[in-house]
């Protein structure tokens, strides 16, 4: 009997011992924290541990405010022998994540095992304030990378429009291979202008002993309501981290001084919230005529000529320049009357379309004049909110005189009937004039009738060239996609047979690694404008969650993705993990997922 047998058999005969010893064993449930102290920006795992047995137990976990447990632990069995005395259990492990500070408690809970009913033990975690060190990575990070926005006043009015810019401010060391996105403004207090690609950008900034480089938006914001409001913008970064596992602050940025080589994930940049009051505008001496400007503007008003006819066009500009909110400024009411037809106005503004905080607003109308003589055209006033002297100003716009003049009359030609009667009706015409000319005949035709184009050489030689070239182009868009799907399919191979490798290996990395590229692969089909495979976990999870999937598929991709990330930065072990059980959960997922 070879070696080899003989421990098969040694290991079927001691399992069977334990099976019989622990059959009459007593079932012991213990709960845990490990760690039971942590800080607020770790995480930890609660623990129920079931001696005893080797069943996974049933019951429902209790929520605890402050405490975002996952709702799919990590199941574990393990047998051995303690001090000659068999020994089987079963730990369930769930990820928690702690939202504030302070002691927190999962009360005791019931689970049902072989049967029975068992009490699980409460449980009691510790969340305590970063410490220094922490503190200083978390310094070190927000300094990476921030955004600053500042503002000209500490107050502003009800309905102005803030002119400012927002810097996003970008370490030279940090690793970034692109700004994702535009700026996104947070809160509904304020207006914003569209923000697009920066209009500014500096390299070699120094501040706070770093050299960072800058990107500047403009920024035009305008307050909705009076009150204490608070504004924040948001901007996305793709960076590239260190894949080491022993990230000592879930901050892989700062583990190596050159960064490395890895993998590219978000990095989520927010402005701090800034308080801003907003006061109402005033009601005193606001003129009667006022309707919502506020800046400091000055006005013309002119017409492009002073003596025209009756009926003639004339041209009236009303024109507003200086810095203020622009786009608010309705355009003066001007109505028709006996003297002047007058046409709705035309708008043109001379600036930043974007942003319509300073430059020049034009309003053109059309005047037609009914009669004649010296007109006058009504003057326009302008009245404004300036905020700076907070008090509002009225522009007395003058009167101007028009001479229409009463024009042409319309005078009725002769009667043709009598000029033509006048003519003499013999007319002696001279033949000296006359001359005799000869004409080329040309080609005879048999008859009348056009050749038909479908008989002509030159029809059907433009009719073949685009055909040849559709044919041509349809031809290689084939053949480039049964490439494309050739190459999904030899890419989706390669994966799969490395996360079964993986699994028979108890690699966990390549395992998780290989699952999460599969899964990227499956969704890739559901949006093939949006490039899955750069998503991060994060991102995947959320795009999964647009696509409508089962919800209950939703929550164990989220769980096998957690599980992966956990055990690439070190925050949980991968000692006894079932593989077996892994890998059949991961076809599962991505059977449903196809």
């Amino acid at each position: 009997m070879s070696i080899k047998t003989t421990l098969h058999l040694l290991l079927i005969f001691s399992l069977g011992i334990i099976a019989q010893k622990t059959a009459a064993q007593t079932i012991r449930v213990e709960a845990i924290f490990t760690p039971s102290s942590i800080s607020s920006s770790s995480r930890t795992v609660y623990k129920v541990v079931i001696h005893g047995t080797q069943q996974n137990p049933q019951g429902s976990l209790p929520q605890v405010p402050g405490l975002r447990i996952s709702n799919n632990p990590q199941s574990l069995r393990s047998a051995n022998f303690i001090n000659g005395v068999p020994s089987v259990r079963v730990e369930l492990n769930f990820q928690v994540q702690p939202q504030r500070t302070g002691n927190f408690t999962v009360p005791s809970w019931k689970v049902m095992i072989e049967g029975k009913t068992y009490q699980v033990p409460p449980a009691t975690l510790q969340v305590l304030d970063p410490s220094q060190q922490e503190k200083q990575a978390q310094l070190d990070l927000r300094q990476a990378a921030f955004l600053k926005l500042p503002f000209p006043r500490s107050y502003f009015f009800e309905g102005e429009t803030i002119m400012t810019s927002l810097t996003l401010f970008i370490w030279d060391r940090l690793p970034v291979n692109r700004i994702e996105n535009a700026p996104t403004k947070i809160g509904e207090s304020f207006s914003c202008n569209n923000l697009g690609k920066w209009t500014e950008e500096k390299r070699n900034v120094s501040r706070n002993g770093k050299i960072y480089s800058t990107f500047t938006w403009p920024v035009a914001l305008t307050a909705a309501m009076a009150g204490t409001k608070e504004i924040s913008f948001n901007v996305n970064l793709r960076v590239r981290v260190n894949s080491r596992k022993n990230s000592p602050f879930s901050s892989p940025f700062f583990n190596d001084p050159f960064f490395g080589f890895g993998r590219e994930e978000s990095l989520t940049v927010e402005l701090p919230r800034k308080s801003i009051e907003i006061k109402p505008l005033p009601s005193t001496n606001r003129p009667s005529d006022y309707s919502g400007a506020i800046g400091n503007f000055r006005a013309q008003y002119s017409v492009d000529s002073k003596q025209v006819e009756v009926g003639d066009p004339v041209r009236l500009n009303f024109s507003i320049e200086g810095k203020g909110n622009f786009a608010a400024i309705p355009a003066p009411t001007l109505e028709s009357n006996e003297e002047f037809k007058i046409g709705p106005p035309a708008f043109l503004f001379q600036g930043n379309e974007e942003t319509k905080s300073e430059g020049r607003q034009n309003f053109e109308f059309i005047l037609t004049p009914q009669k004649a003589g010296n007109l006058k055209i009504t003057p326009i006033n302008f009245s404004y909110f300036d905020p700076i002297q907070e008090k509002y100003s009225t522009i007395i716009g003058n009167e101007i005189n028009l001479f229409v003049k009463p024009g042409e009359k319309w005078i009725e030609p002769p009667n043709q009937i009598e000029s033509q009667n006048s003519i003499p009706s013999t007319i002696a015409m001279s033949t000296n004039d006359l001359f005799q000319t000869a004409s080329d005949p040309g080609i005879w035709h048999s008859n009348l009738q056009l050749e038909p184009i479908q008989s002509n050489y030159w029809f059907w030689t433009f009719q073949i060239l685009p055909l040849s070239g559709t044919l041509a182009f349809g031809f290689l868009g084939w053949k480039r996609r049964n490439k494309f799907n050739e190459d999904f399919r030899i890419k989706k191979a390669n994966l799969s047979r490395k996360l079964n490798e993986s699994a028979d290996h108890r690699d966990p990395t390549g395992f998780f690694r290989a699952f999460k590229d599969l899964t990227r692969m499956q969704i890739s089909k559901k949006d093939k404008s949006r490039n899955t495979f750069a998503f991060s976990s994060d991102e995947l999870i959320s795009f999964i969650k647009e696509q409508k999937f089962d919800k209950n598929l939703i929550i164990e991709i989220e769980e096998m993705l957690r599980l992966g990330d956990g055990l690439e930065f070190a925050e949980s072990s991968s000692q006894e993990l079932d593989f077996k059980s892994l890998r059949g959960r991961a076809s599962e997922i991505l059977k449903k997922l196809s």
